[in-house]
């Protein structure tokens, strides 16, 4: 069941890249949350059906599986929401709008300072009561944490999914503000650079930075990588999920083929820097 679950997530989050679901366009947002109720009504029939074959397997989909497929849902809405809403004026008076917007989650985060931490740290000693089914309300005060269903939820498993949620919230409006930041710069900017080696080799490097933790202290997500890659290198990567199996696929050749060259004219240069 695991890896059928897998695979609904992932080719769910190839719908969402592939119709560019994260925009302010009503149409977008609509059928970017209809594919999320659909995922998620198909993994609610399955479990029915087949239950759970472990304790372990069920405290693992309500704390990660069901937090990161209903945490989509929440950064459309409020995505869309803070969009719509994106004043009209200077890029200060922008600024001003998104770091408002940081505070209201930051003071979220604080509410449920207890239990954000439990999400952060990654603790597990009370995951059998927040994690499993029919355990009934909990004796800590919480905000608003219950699903409606619960043969389909448990006391943290929304929660979670607000946590995941509004964490890329908070990343999406650090990145307006960066954004809004930089417009003077990029005005008076002088000659734009272009990708032209081969678009695959921009894949490695994208996984390179992704899985390595280099831009913004690590929390940048590889779709955010990816968009910027292609916004400032004028290329088209596509989605890179589907890209990285090319690397995958590659047998008789190093599969790093790229990282390795860049590795390989390094150590060159640095010699002839020494000789």
């Amino acid at each position: 069941m695991k890896t059928e679950f897998n695979k609904i997530k992932s080719e769910l989050e190839d719908a969402l890249l592939d119709d560019n679901a994260f925009t302010n366009s009503a149409d977008k947002l609509h059928k970017g949350t209809s594919l999320i109720q659909e995922a998620l009504f198909t993994i609610k029939f399955n479990i029915s059906e087949d239950g759970f074959e472990s304790q372990d397997d069920e405290i693992e989909f309500f704390k990660n599986f069901k937090p990161a497929i209903l945490s989509l849902k929440i950064g459309l809405i409020y995505r869309y929401n803070l969009k719509l809403n994106e004043p009209v004026g200077t890029s200060g008076t922008i600024i001003k709008y998104y770091e408002s917007e940081i505070k209201s989650i930051q003071s979220f985060f604080r509410i449920n300072s207890f239990h954000y931490q439990y999400y952060k740290n990654d603790l597990t000693h009370m995951d059998s009561t927040y994690f499993l089914r029919n355990k009934g309300p909990l004796d800590l005060p919480t905000d608003d944490i219950n699903d409606l269903d619960p043969n389909f939820s448990t006391p943290m498993s929304l929660l979670f999914s607000k946590f995941k949620g509004y964490e890329s919230i908070q990343q999406f409006a650090l990145d307006q503000i960066a954004r809004a930041s930089d417009e003077p710069t990029k005005k008076g900017s002088g000659e734009s650079l272009k990708w032209t080696g081969d678009s695959i080799n921009i894949v490695e490097l994208a996984y390179g930075l992704y899985l390595t933790g280099q831009l913004n202290n690590g929390n940048a997500s590889l779709n955010q990588i990816v968009r910027w890659l292609e916004e400032n290198l004028q290329i088209k990567i596509g989605v890179i999920q589907r890209r990285f199996t090319e690397i995958g696929r590659r047998k008789r050749l190093s599969q790093t083929k790229y990282i390795d060259q860049m590795k390989e004219k390094i150590e060159e240069k640095i010699d002839q820097g020494n000789s």
